[in-house]
């Protein structure tokens, strides 16, 4: 243990004398009501330790990230919630493996000409098989959106036989070009490159490059290139779920450069995919793709605490309130300045479990149902934390009830409304309702339903495995603000702070909608830890949900 971490752990050792004085939810009477306890200050609090430079960007299994890890558990601790790792830890080890990727890719057309696609600027890719190389010459094969769905009645393949070959696709699914197929303009689960890749190898795929544009993804190629070109995580050993050899995304600049060296035009591509009629298409281009990576062992944590349930027939039962706590941690420098502390995404979610925590353990009667409170490491950005979790639980799944999610609270003031996302799929939405009802603010769903955000954090994870959950999100009406401007707030935070060390605590940001937020999904909570019937499903998940 070096000088540097042993000042970082004294500074810890401060900080929790001073929070136990300064959170007012250490002071509450035994008796306070719970909601009582979710405040600006307490939030401020935890948020303030958690998005600070000295945790240096939360990365996974650095020491930034034992120390908000250290955090939590002292948190949960103080709150009187109990330890469930081996009865005596809140610490649930999540072993992984870190691989740095040095790949090539490179296109040739049958008359000579050859585009090498930059690393990094024009494309990312990484290897199924990390621990030794790879390297790939095969056919390049455009199959438009990569989705065999026969209940929507489409088949990009056609049985065609794709086996040995490298694939190009697009991101998304057509819905929103053919009405009465798939969800419209929400994205279902063919549109994501966890579907696509796997379908790839399925199909007996060497290689599947996936075209990333704005418009189908919801943000800009910087974002990709700033956190897939950096060391990515695995879990050790990884999910059994094929793959391709080779996997990459691409920008859309690049992806047209090698439409163009083919002879072929990229709009008329794009549209010919919108078609139930589409055929692959061999564009006539040969690929070179070559892996070489590095791979670093390391043992991160999830942080686990649960508060015991009351009533002797539900008391083994739980409710899982999530937050992932990782972040980027340090890269390369944008204005100086080389911490991605992840402010917003998401020390927020962390610090409102805490609150959450500390709110349900102040009740005067314990709910009847246990409450697990649960952050999760390596959520960023492919949900490792909480992937290792729903295989390794521990609580049983089955006796699991619904999982409530946090993943952004709100640090730009009050709002009229709230946004849950649960998909369609449980009568958990009852409890939803209900608790926006009670904070007298308007529920809305997911205002970018083609972004597919309930795919992309940790309840996604738990409705895969058989969970009601749900995404507590924060409203966009703000208050005495002009109509439109939190739809704008929010479009200018992802292109120019998500994933940038501009995400960063602010000492004058407005905690009030913080509150609201943390309220709603207190009551959520709440509702289904003491109701006699659990949750269920309404729909069942497909394939394409």
């Amino acid at each position: 243990m070096n000088e540097g971490w042993m000042m970082r752990r004294d500074l810890l050792s401060l900080w929790l004398a001073l929070a136990s004085l300064a959170i007012p939810g250490c002071s509450v009477d035994e008796g306070a009501s719970g909601l009582a306890v979710i405040t600006a200050e307490g939030f401020d609090a935890h948020l303030r330790f958690l998005a600070s430079d000295v945790l240096e960007g939360r990365a996974p299994a650095s020491e930034g990230a034992e120390l908000a890890a250290l955090y939590v558990a002292t948190q949960f601790e103080l709150a009187g919630l109990h330890p469930v790792v081996g009865d005596s830890s809140f610490l649930q080890p999540v072993p992984l493996a870190a691989v740095t990727s040095r790949p090539r890719l490179v296109f040739r057309a049958r008359g000579g000409a050859s585009f090498e696609a930059a690393y990094g600027p024009d494309f990312v890719a990484w290897s199924s098989r990390p621990a030794e190389p790879t390297q790939i010459e095969s056919e390049l094969v455009f199959v438009g959106y990569g989705i065999s769905a026969p209940e929507a009645g489409w088949d990009d393949y056609k049985d065609v036989d794709v086996s040995g070959k490298v694939l190009l696709m697009l991101l998304n699914d057509p819905g929103p070009a053919t009405p009465g197929r798939f969800r419209g303009d929400t994205l279902t689960y063919y549109g994501l490159p966890d579907y696509k890749y796997g379908e790839a190898a399925r199909r007996g795929a060497l290689g599947a490059i996936l075209i990333h544009a704005r418009d189908l993804a919801g943000y800009g190629w910087h974002h990709v290139e700033s956190v897939r070109r950096r060391e990515q995580l695995q879990l050790e050993p990884p999910p059994g779920a094929p793959r391709p050899e080779f996997q990459a995304l691409m920008s859309r600049a690049a992806s047209e450069t090698i439409v163009a060296m083919a002879g072929l035009d990229f709009a008329t591509l794009l549209e010919s995919a919108t078609s139930e009629n589409f055929r692959p298409i061999a564009v006539g281009l040969s690929v070179s793709a070559s892996v070489r990576s590095e791979v670093r062992h390391l043992v991160d944590a999830n942080v686990a605490g649960l508060l015991p349930g009351t009533d002797p027939e539900l008391a083994d039962e739980v409710v899982v309130f999530t937050s992932h706590f990782d972040n980027l941690g340090i890269g390369p420098a944008v204005d100086s300045d080389s911490i991605y502390n992840g402010a917003y995404d998401n020390a927020s979610g962390t610090a409102m479990l805490i609150l959450l925590a500390e709110a349900f353990a102040r009740l005067p009667e314990r709910p009847a149902r246990s409450i697990l409170f649960l952050a999760v490491t390596a959520d960023q950005p492919d949900l490792l934390g909480t992937s290792y979790y729903v295989e390794n639980p521990l609580v049983p799944l089955e006796s699991t009830v619904a999982n409530v999610n946090l993943d952004g609270v709100n640090l730009w003031g009050p709002t009229y409304d709230i946004v849950a996302i649960t998909g369609r799929a449980s009568s958990l939405d009852e409890a939803v309702v209900r608790a926006a009802a009670a904070e007298d603010l308007r529920l809305e769903g997911d205002r970018a339903p083609e972004q597919g955000h309930r795919y992309g954090s940790g309840q996604f994870t738990f409705m895969r495995a058989g969970v009601p959950a749900v995404y507590i999100g924060h409203g966009l009406d703000f208050i005495g603000q002009m109509p439109g401007w939190g739809t704008r707030m929010m479009s200018d935070y992802r292109e120019e702070h998500y994933r940038q060390p501009s995400d960063e605590y602010r000492p004058d940001a407005d905690l009030r909608g913080a509150v609201q937020q943390g309220r709603v999904a207190f009551r959520v909570g709440l509702a289904v830890a003491n109701a006699r019937e659990r949750p269920s499903w309404i729909e069942e998940l497909g394939a394409g949900n």
